[in-house]
């Protein structure tokens, strides 16, 4: 998943451009159609053909004087369409457009039937003969220029939608995102100021540390998903800050499985785990304590676990989290609702010897679309 900008969005108006050759191709098979109807109709029924009359040829210019109009048409229907909602005046505007694409047929035909069949015909009744032919091919070509742009028009607004819906969605999730770091920063500088008296050079080496967490954590503040092998190096990286903390108490185990080096996981989601994990598994104890990390690829999910060897937690249906009502464990559930919605689970377990968290998200790959 990468993050969109408003300007990568359709516009809802952007109306496609019909290529002419397209419009001749479809105009020169019309006039094709009708003029051999015409001469197969003559030859069946009527007088033998004048010598020059062509029915064929006087069709195909027919249609292609269609063709050269075609383009002013949609012009005109886009204009009509744009320049009012009302219908009588889309009725009138489209009735004289008619009236003056009319009056051009109607020429030209009159001016061909001479000079291409040798088949004179007067203006005047061209003029009310054609009226039906021209008006319905003038409604033809309307409305299938007015379902075109309609069409368009829904899959552009469709696609903005789906593309505001993603904006949102990430949006939400760089905002619940942002609230981790400055949880995470209080609870650093929280364990720096109980050494800063009793250890200063381990406070110092353990500033630097976070210092530079916070840099990882800006410099990747853009990205909503990471590969995993990056998202457990950070969350080692926490953890010998911790270990400064705790030093022998606190033993660490990471077993990453190759197959899931490249999996994408969502930025900072092991970090406020994995602090869950110390805080109640580690620190409240005088003996050491272990926390374990463990990933795998089960069928099409990724498996993570962050285990402890605390003492486990009382907890029922309403109250899962050791971390309630606390904003790490509450926000990275609604991270992952924001970014998989319900193909993800994040569940916690009593189990012998401790505490688990266990968390299940599509398995992709880097760089595969979510």
């Amino acid at each position: 998943m990468t993050a969109l900008s408003l300007q990568s969005i359709p516009e809802i108006g952007a109306r496609r451009r019909v290529p002419f050759l397209v419009v001749l191709a479809l105009w020169t098979l019309w006039g094709l159609w009708t003029g051999n109807q015409s001469f197969l109709a003559s030859l069946a029924g009527g007088p033998p053909p004048a010598p020059r009359a062509n029915p064929l040829a006087l069709a195909l210019a027919g249609a292609w004087l269609w063709a050269v109009l075609t383009p002013a048409l949609i012009w005109i229907t886009r204009r009509i369409h744009d320049g009012t909602t009302l219908r009588s005046a889309r009725f009138g505007a489209h009735v004289a457009a008619f009236v003056v694409v009319h009056l051009i047929d109607v020429t030209f035909y009159w001016f061909a039937s001479d000079v291409i069949a040798s088949n004179p015909r007067a203006w005047l009744p061209l003029l009310f003969s054609l009226v039906s032919y021209n008006a319905l091919t003038y409604i033809v070509v309307v409305v299938a220029i007015t379902a075109l742009d309609t069409r368009d028009a829904l899959r552009a607004r469709e696609v903005r939608e789906s593309h505001l819906e993603t904006q949102l969605a990430l949006a939400q999730f760089h905002a619940l995102r942002a609230q981790l770091h400055p949880h995470f920063l209080f609870n650093a500088l929280n364990a720096i100021s109980s050494l800063i008296h009793s250890d200063p050079a381990r406070a110092d080496r353990m500033l630097a540390r976070v210092s530079e967490l916070l840099r990882i954590a800006i410099d990747t503040a853009v990205n909503p998903e990471i590969p995993l092998v990056d998202e457990v190096e950070f969350a080692k990286r926490y953890l010998e800050i911790e270990r400064m903390r705790y030093g022998d108490r606190l033993d660490v185990r990471v077993e990453l499985a190759a197959e899931t080096t490249h999996a994408l996981v969502p930025n900072m989601l092991l970090q406020p785990i994995i602090e869950n994990a110390v805080r109640h598994g580690v620190a409240p104890h005088s003996t050491p304590g272990r926390v374990e990390v463990r990933t795998s690829r089960v069928g099409n999910d990724l498996s993570i676990v962050v285990s402890d060897t605390g003492a486990g937690f009382d907890f029922d249906d309403t109250a899962d989290t050791r971390d309630t009502p606390g904003v790490g464990i509450s926000t990275t559930r609604a991270r992952l609702q924001t970014l998989y919605g319900s193909a993800q689970q994040l569940v916690f377990a009593n189990v012998p010897g401790g505490f688990e968290t266990r968390i299940s998200l599509p398995f992709r790959a880097n760089g595969a679309a979510p």
